[in-house]
This record gives structure tokens, C-alpha cells and sequence, in this order.
């Protein structure tokens, strides 16, 4: 049985996440679970174009942001049923905010920011200074996994051996496939075996 292979993008999102999470600790905040989620939601495999992929997903938390003030100021005036209505209806608004400015990029944390701060607040007087924090740790999360995936060096040690267990690991599926090409071949073999005997069989009774 072969052991998984750890990426460094596995490695990365870690870090990531156990920074944040220090950092939290460290000045005793509450809550980390923004950051935490938004450093997973935005590591990427790779370092191309980050720097512009991590300020759209600044851009989305806080389109979500803004959003979710703006509309919990409407749903205060609606009826209480209309609020199952209005939170899909701020989804489309989002999708389609990001998409206009060509911020494709920011419609997951911003949607996850948005939903964050309507479930949680609707019936809470203070949302905009929730909203505020939520934005600011969300974007922290995402400052975070942006720096680490961008400067983080990881030690040659562990690189080799990451390294090392990708190559086992491609040379045991290059060993399966051979094996189960040479298992089909057999058996097309044997196929063809059987098939020569039965004709070679009719031909004699054919014969006789």
C-alpha cells in the first residue's frame, strides 16, 4: 500500500493557517476562523499572478462586506419572510458585481465574507462593526496565504523527501500500468489461443 504524498501546497496551506492562528492568540483575539478559512480558500499551487489574485480576493471580502450592510439595512424594513429571499438575491448581486469589474477571482471568499455576516447578524444592532472585523480578519487570512506561498522556503531536507516520495510514487502507478497492460495482453493472448484450438477442432470434425 503506498503512503499519500504531501504537496507543498498542503505544507503551505498548514502554515498558513498556523500563523493565523498564532497571530490570534497572540492578541487575544476571538474568532480566527475567518482568517483560518481564508488563507485555505485562497493557497494556491502556484506563485503566478498572486499578487493580483490575492487583491481580488481582498476586493470580493469587501464587496461582500459592503453588500451584507446594505442589505441587512433593507431586510430591517421588509417582512420576515422575504429574508429567505434576499440573501440568494444578494448572491446574484455579488456574482454578477465580480463579474463586472472582472474580478472573477474574489466570488468565493467574497460570497463566504457575505453569508458570514447575513447569518450571523440579522438580528444584531452592531453589524457594522461586525462587518468591519470580519473583512479585516478575512483579509488578514489572505495577506497570509498570499506572503507564505510567495516567500515561504521550505528546508531542502523536507523538499527532497516530498520530492523523493512524488518519484516512488510515479514509478509504482508506471509498474500498475505495465503490470495491467501485461494482464490484458495475456488475456487477448489467451483469446486468441482459444479461438485457433475451436477452429482447428471444427476443421477436424469437418475432416472426419
Amino acid at each position: 500500500m503506498n503512503m499519500p504524498k504531501i504537496g507543498m501546497r498542503n505544507v503551505k496551506t498548514a502554515i498558513s493557517v498556523f500563523i493565523c492562528l498564532l497571530f490570534f492568540e497572540s492578541i487575544n483575539r476571538e474568532d480566527p476562523i475567518f482568517a483560518c478559512v481564508a488563507a485555505i480558500i485562497c493557497m494556491q499551487p502556484t506563485i503566478d499572478n498572486s499578487w493580483d489574485k490575492g487583491l481580488s480576493r481582498i476586493i470580493g471580502t469587501i464587496i461582500g462586506g459592503l453588500l451584507s450592510i446594505f442589505l441587512i439595512v433593507i431586510d430591517a424594513k421588509l417582512t420576515e419572510q422575504f429574508y429567505i429571499f434576499l440573501i440568494p438575491l444578494g448572491i446574484i448581486i455579488l456574482i454578477e458585481i465580480c463579474v463586472f469589474i472582472d474580478k472573477k477571482d474574489s466570488v468565493v471568499i467574497g460570497c463566504v465574507v457575505y453569508l458570514s455576516i447575513m447569518l450571523t447578524q440579522r438580528y444584531e444592532g452592531n453589524y457594522i462593526l461586525y462587518t468591519y472585523e470580519r473583512v479585516v480578519d478575512t483579509s488578514f487570512g489572505i495577506i497570509v496565504a498570499l506572503l507564505v506561498n510567495r516567500y515561504l522556503i521550505i528546508p531542502k531536507v523536507i523538499s527532497d523527501f516530498i520530492n523523493k516520495k512524488k518519484v516512488n510514487s510515479n514509478n509504482n502507478n508506471d509498474l500498475n500500468d505495465n503490470n495491467s497492460e501485461k494482464v490484458i495482453l495475456n488475456e487477448l493472448n489467451d483469446n486468441n489461443q482459444g479461438k485457433i484450438n475451436n477452429e482447428k477442432n471444427i476443421d477436424n470434425l469437418i475432416e472426419k
